[in-house]
């Protein structure tokens, strides 16, 4: 009697290791299942916490490549989280990377941060430098993407933040160097950037050969907010080809004057346009030339509130707006 029910046990144990084993293989196929059926991808679904004291570069990199592979297309990063990023992510075409309003990623050590390939976007959260060793790039686009009207590339709503008091480092950079790179036609919205060296900056290079060109056009740059910056937009091109700057719109400008800030505006390139506010100019020496149009600029527009004691053009034939002008006409 003893023997049978000892024996019962044996199996019902067994019984048990089996359904067991079939549960955690059929919830492993049910994930993939899941996986190819679903509109978003989850970070934490590959490592990520959010809640503790480790690099989540590698889990939002996997997430990320996972998101393109499957072609689920999103990756999210949700809650009131903090994930610590010690490496760069690159997302890759055709990903979209969508914050919570405030989810943060906490940059640890320097360098570039997010690098956003065509097609791709970046979505709502903050994005915070923390190493007072950091003198890189947060979000950087580069022009061998070559960027287009017709792709979805954009950056929303997103605050990007310098809080080690360094001053360093370059918020958002467009850089275009070799044949035929280019980034056009690219929005960027609502977005906030303080504490850097520089806030924004367009860079097209001199190529090398005189057969090729490169450019950087047409990108609107919507709502921005620039705070504490030692430079705030810094536009660095030829006047024309072979490498220019131009068309380039930058709409509803919010600038927030520091005693750090050098230069608000400084532009060389053709064609661009610039709208918005200048705060706290009296925090600056009367005559402090904080916006300069350099001498390869032409046919720039630049309308604010700011006296024309402070600003410098050394171009031609480049316009600005400032309270003696309107009180003239």
């Amino acid at each position: 009697m003893k023997r049978k029910k000892y024996m019962i046990v044996i199996w019902v144990a067994i019984l048990l290791l089996v359904l067991f084993w079939f549960y955690n293989k059929n919830r492993g196929s049910v994930t993939k299942m899941d996986h190819s059926q679903a509109e978003n991808v989850y970070v934490e679904d590959f490592g990520a916490n959010g809640e503790d004291s480790k690099d989540d570069s590698r889990a939002i990199q996997k997430a990320i490549n996972f998101s393109k592979k499957s072609n689920i297309g999103k990756v999210k990063l949700v809650g009131n989280k903090n994930y610590i990023i010690q490496k760069g992510i690159v997302i890759e075409e055709g990903v979209e990377l969508e914050f919570g309003q405030n989810t943060r990623l906490m940059v640890e050590g320097n360098f570039r941060v997010i690098e956003v390939e065509k097609n791709a976007s970046i979505s709502n959260g903050i994005i915070e430098i923390v190493d007072k060793d950091f003198d890189s790039d947060v979000i950087y686009l580069d022009g061998k993407q070559r960027f287009w009207s017709w792709e979805r590339t954009q950056i929303q709503n997103v605050t990007i933040i310098n809080s080690s008091n360094s001053h360093r480092g370059i918020g958002l950079h467009l850089y275009a160097a070799e044949l035929d790179d280019y980034i056009c036609f690219v929005n960027f919205t609502n977005i906030n950037i303080a504490g850097f060296h520089t806030g924004v900056k367009l860079e097209a290079e001199k190529p090398q050969s005189n057969r090729s060109k490169n450019f950087i056009n047409g990108n609107r740059f919507i709502n921005l907010t620039l705070d504490d910056l030692v430079r705030g937009i810094d536009i660095d091109s030829a006047v024309g080809p072979p490498n220019e700057s131009s068309g380039n719109i930058f709409s509803g400008l919010q600038i927030q004057i520091s005693p750090s800030t050098e230069k608000v505006l400084t532009v060389n390139g053709s064609d661009n346009r610039f709208e918005g506010m200048i705060w706290d100019v009296q925090l600056l020496k009367r005559g402090n030339e904080i916006i300069e149009f350099g001498k390869e600029s032409a046919r720039n527009d630049f309308y604010s509130n700011l006296e024309a004691e402070y600003i410098l053009d050394k171009g031609t034939q480049n316009y600005y707006s400032s309270p003696e002008n309107k009180a003239n006409q």
